[in-house]
């Protein structure tokens, strides 16, 4: 059986500011979604997923995978009062609990779950 829409799982790590919080990085994401064309925005559809310590899973379809991760491209570098943005795309992945487990580094998980971030 095919799936029409398929998840896959954007993982980023956002180096700099180190004070940046995931309600800034949903603005970002939104701010650049809106440029897109109706198609274009219902095939990317960014979900914020996770966010810890600097760590991001964003939920996107099959594809919109290499639209978002463009968008994340153009976000590095971007100049923010609390400092210059810099962001590093680590990998995408076929479900969340890939994701957290395989791309987030064992060191930055310690006590997490994936599930919305909460203690494990």
């Amino acid at each position: 059986m095919v799936h029409e829409h398929r998840r896959r799982y954007l993982v980023i790590h956002v180096l700099s500011p180190k004070n940046i919080g995931k309600g800034l990085l949903i603005k970002l994401t939104r701010d650049r979604t809106r440029e897109l064309s109706e198609e274009e925005f219902e095939a990317v559809k960014p979900w914020l997923v996770y966010y810890e310590n600097g760590w991001a899973i964003v939920r996107t379809g099959h594809l919109g995978t290499r639209k978002l991760t463009e968008i994340f491209k153009g976000l590095d570098g971007a100049k923010l009062k609390e400092g210059e943005l810099k962001l590093r795309i680590v990998g995408t992945s076929g479900t969340i609990k890939g994701a957290f487990l395989k791309l987030i580094p064992e060191k930055a998980r310690v006590g997490k779950t994936y599930r919305e971030g909460q203690n494990a």
